[in-house]
């Protein structure tokens, strides 16, 4: 079958559709039903040439990118990173929790544990808290954000009030604010 006469049967198929556009794995599919035998990546060409494919969504735009290249802060105490990493020992398995200063790329905590648990993920933070900051208060650490990769230890909205007395009080997105 050439194009144009493939193109033709692509065209009637759209026209038939109670939809606004259709991928072109649908077409295909619907082309296959009526006796048309092609290729998907040739229906997927000519759909393209002829500006065929179903509209999609750009998306909402995201703004400047949220740290420039670069997460230094300029002073200690106002940004601090942490992760987990796990490892084998001679008692089986451990995770290591700890808590990184981006300016002065210092530890500010470190803690090890049997099991993964959130309560466990915020030791490092409170060690550094204590140590930093002079112990646990009401807006103690108020300035420092605390970054984290989403990973198996994600912040949740019980872990940010677990430390007492609105202490961990907000988070959003990656960075807990307004300690």
């Amino acid at each position: 079958m050439p194009d144009a006469a493939l193109l033709q049967a692509i065209r009637a198929v759209l026209a038939g559709s109670p939809f606004h556009g259709e991928g072109h794995r649908k077409i295909w599919a619907r082309l296959r039903v009526a006796g048309v035998r092609t290729s998907k990546r040739r229906v997927l060409r000519l759909m393209r040439e002829n500006d065929l494919l179903a509209p999609s969504r750009v998306g909402s735009p995201h703004g400047p990118r949220s740290h420039d290249g670069t997460i230094i802060p300029e002073t200690v105490d106002t940004m601090w990173g942490t992760d987990l990493t796990t490892t084998i020992t001679g008692q089986g398995l451990a995770t290591v929790f700890i808590a990184i200063d981006h300016c002065s790329a210092g530890c500010v905590g470190i803690h090890a544990a049997q099991r993964a648990t959130r309560f466990e993920a915020l030791e490092p933070i409170r060690q550094g808290v204590r140590e930093h900051f002079g112990g646990f208060a009401n807006h103690a650490a108020r300035g420092l954000s605390v970054r984290h990769d989403h990973g198996s230890h994600v912040w949740t909205a019980r872990r940010v009030q677990e430390g007492g007395a609105e202490t961990w009080r907000r988070f959003d997105c990656g960075h807990v604010s307004g300690l």
